[in-house]
């Protein structure tokens, strides 16, 4: 049967695994047929996940912000087992505040995560002895906050900004090699991440935000689909694309 979203013989690595949208990542692609590598810093989590959704991965506890230890890990682990064809960098994390207490410090923290860790693993990604030399795809995970305003939010979108210029200028240097670099912009998603910046405001917030979203909140499987899309053959002639899947944050 015709299936263009069919992901089988392929293997991606996926950051942030443990939970949120990572998670439901692992669980959309490997229903696909994709053979997976999951890395988070949380194994234990890592493992529960494999172990109940049954999943077909290996599992890596990585502190991304450690570069040594990422290009490591993942060098040896794919040379004791399969090439990668692509990776979804979903690991992030928040950084709610004001100008006038914005600390540098914390904010070189969070683009250690959200921004330096996805460059690092598109730079050992390209490698022949990790790239499989076909369908290649990279997919980063942005906001749409690197695409609009929003108050105390200028740590956050700094680094998710980064990002959408890290994938414009990696597509075109990469398209001769045949990868893909595209990203996908999610609106708010109902995840453990937003429940911890919700926790900030107070019960009008989740009211206000979801007034925002045309469609409503969305889910991580909202996200994991376009991720799924980015992978398959239904994307070859995308690269360079910043994707909102905001339930029309956006359009307004």
């Amino acid at each position: 049967m015709f299936n263009p979203l069919d992901l089988k013989g392929r293997r991606y690595l996926i950051t942030g695994a443990a939970s949120g949208i990572g998670k439901a990542c692992a669980i959309y692609l490997s229903k696909l047929g994709a053979d997976l590598l999951l890395v988070d810093i949380n194994k234990e989590q890592l493992e529960f996940t494999n172990s109940s959704e049954n999943l077909k991965a290996s599992i890596l506890e990585i502190d991304l912000t450690n570069v040594d230890a990422l290009k490591e890990k993942i060098t040896n682990e794919v040379e004791d087992n399969r090439k990668l064809n692509g990776f979804v960098h979903c690991a992030g994390v928040p950084y709610i505040a004001p100008l006038k207490t914005i600390s540098s410090e914390r904010v070189k923290k969070v683009l250690d995560i959200n921004t330096i860790a996805g460059l690092e693993l598109a730079k050992l990604f390209i490698n022949r002895k990790i790239y499989a030399g076909d369908h290649g795809s990279i997919v980063f995970i942005s906001s749409v906050y690197g695409l609009v305003g929003s108050v105390a939010n200028v740590g956050y979108a700094l680094s998710k900004g980064a990002v959408h210029s890290i994938t414009k200028a990696l597509a075109i240097e990469l398209a001769p090699k045949n990868i893909r670099v595209n990203c996908i912009a999610p609106g708010f998603i109902k995840t453990e991440m937003s429940d911890l910046i919700n926790h900030n405001f107070d019960s009008n917030y989740d009211k206000h935000i979801e007034s925002l979203h045309p469609l409503g909140l969305g889910k991580t499987d909202d996200i994991a689909a376009g991720v799924a899309f980015l992978f398959s053959d239904m994307s070859t002639w995308m690269t360079g694309s910043i994707i909102s899947i905001d339930g029309g944050f956006t359009a307004q």
